[in-house]
């Protein structure tokens, strides 16, 4: 998952229709699916095929919201712009809030992910003492390289960005051949816990980075007209990418699949042999790490850019240093990621994402309700069927979400309540 880059704010249309299909994907394409698709498999068997082929296809009625808002507002920043205009600031707020929580999670689990794989190809890394050692040099180097200045980011992100589009293909290629060499035999693990609902929910994760694309959209080229189109293009490629992927992976590691951390390597490795698993670990760990970097450099810019220039924020949470970084949200952001990756685990970090994007979805599309006829913004885009579409994604990001734990619950409470506690006692905002 990959959230908007404040490197891609600005007022000029410059970005072509296939510029945008490259930027949907890459945005989209994170570690879920090089980690998840032996826990999809355990929960689902044969069916988190489906779980990941309807999540995609859901999220793509959601992204649509997006699309539609964005055509009518034009304003950086997503979901809580839409929330701010449609119910006022405290909404708009909360909503900025756990956007930026969204953010602190995601290093989290991206960092998580990369330590797994790390553990793959170097086994001592699994214990509990090197874990927690590596994870917090990582978090240094991190933070050292936001208070100095991203000066790599660019170069790290465009080698990820191909890595891990160039692994999927590698994978599914290898199973092309595997198909073709010993036949197409699937089977159902014999362990499988039957629980398509908490499959389904999990294969959100994988699709959550489309909210990069709408908050985008005044990069476009006419971006009434390529924002929609792009979105359902982007979504039914990764949707086909992730679909492959999920079956390679079963077709080839059979029951097996079950036990794999390294699901997607130990696929490759099964046909090409152990370099290939060693080759496609190396490609994941600069694929993973690419992402973390630049989640940890686009979350804390979110942050300050709330106390800065929209005043959702108190304003320390906006100081700088002298190299301009945003140092107090740098340290909170890293510092809370610190304590989630060493503290949870990458499979219930990917859940708490979900949860906290499905908050965010259930306010887009109640601001689209509240907004599609309000006569002081554009008319915007029009889709078929909208409110009914919209009202079905409402009531499936419901039932979804009662698969959360109670752990989840709480701790998206608590954050509520953190985020109402700086909201009620910001000066700023009351004039003080």
């Amino acid at each position: 998952m990959r959230k908007p880059s404040g490197r891609h704010r600005g007022t000029n249309k410059t970005l072509s229709f296939a510029s945008v299909i490259l930027l949907g994907i890459n945005g989209i394409i994170g570690s879920g699916i090089f980690l998840l698709p032996g826990t999809l498999y355990q929960e689902a068997g044969l069916g988190s095929v489906s779980a990941i082929v309807l999540a995609g296809l859901s999220t793509t009625l959601i992204a649509l919201s997006y699309a539609m808002l964005a055509s009518k507002i034009d304003d950086d920043g997503g979901a809580w712009v839409y929330s701010n205009r449609a119910f006022g600031a405290f909404v708009g707020f909360q909503t900025g809030w756990f956007g930026w929580f969204l953010g602190v999670i995601t290093i989290a689990a991206e960092l998580a992910a990369f330590l797994t794989a790390l553990g793959g190809l170097i086994p001592v890394v699994k214990q509990r003492s090197v874990y927690i050692s590596v994870a917090l040099v990582i978090i240094a180097a991190l933070i050292a390289i936001n208070l100095i200045g991203p000066n790599i980011l660019t170069f790290i992100d465009n080698i990820s960005s191909a890595l891990k589009i160039i692994i999927l293909i590698a994978v599914i290629a290898a199973g092309g051949y595997f198909i073709s060499t010993h036949g197409l035999h699937v089977s159902q693990p014999q362990a499988v816990s039957s629980d398509f609902r908490t499959a389904f929910s999990t294969a959100f994760y994988m699709f959550t980075g489309f909210s990069f694309l709408p908050v985008a959209a005044n990069k476009m080229k006419n971006p009434e007209k390529t924002l929609p189109r792009a979105l359902m293009v982007v979504m039914l490629i990764v949707i086909a990418f992730y679909g492959m992927a999920q079956m390679t992976t079963i077709v080839i590691l059979s029951t097996n699949l079950t036990a794999e951390t390294l699901p997607v390597a130990a696929a490759f490795a099964a046909v090409v042999g152990t370099i290939g698993k060693t080759v496609v670990i190396l490609g994941m760990l600069i694929s993973i790490l690419g992402v973390a970097v630049a989640v940890s450099f686009d979350t804390p810019i979110e942050m300050a850019s709330l106390a800065t220039e929209k005043t959702l924020l108190p304003a320390v949470f906006g100081r700088t240093n002298k190299s301009g970084a945003p140092f107090v949200a740098i340290w909170l952001t890293i510092g809370i990621a610190a304590l989630l990756v060493v503290s949870g685990s990458y499979l219930f970090l990917v859940n708490l994402i979900v949860f906290s994007a499905f908050l965010q979805y259930i306010t887009t599309i109640l601001a689209w309700f509240k907004l599609r006829h309000d006569p002081t913004l554009p008319a915007g885009i029009h889709l078929p069927m909208a409110p009914l579409l919209m009202g079905f994604a409402l009531l499936l990001i419901g039932y979804l979400m009662t698969s959360a734990t109670w752990l989840t619950w709480l701790i998206a409470v608590i954050v509520a309540l953190i985020g109402s506690v700086i909201y009620a006692t910001d000066t700023r905002r009351r004039g003080e």
